[in-house]
């Protein structure tokens, strides 16, 4: 993964943005407005980092 790559955590269809990438950690900020067109709410769950094992690729998102 790089800074700037659209992804999902597996089993989740919220699209995160990739802002930095530490080893295996990756750290996500959400992405708005999703791609249905919804704008999700800024809450603690909205940046995260989390194993690079965890997230997909969201291919479907330009």
């Amino acid at each position: 993964f790089q800074s700037g790559d659209a992804v999902r955590v597996r089993g989740s269809a919220v699209v995160y943005k990739v802002v930095a990438v530490n080893n295996n950690l990756v750290t996500i900020l959400i992405s708005n407005p999703q791609p249905d067109g919804q704008y999700l709410p800024f809450t603690s769950t909205a940046l995260q980092t989390v194993d690079e094992s965890r997230l997909e690729k969201a291919d479907d998102v330009s």
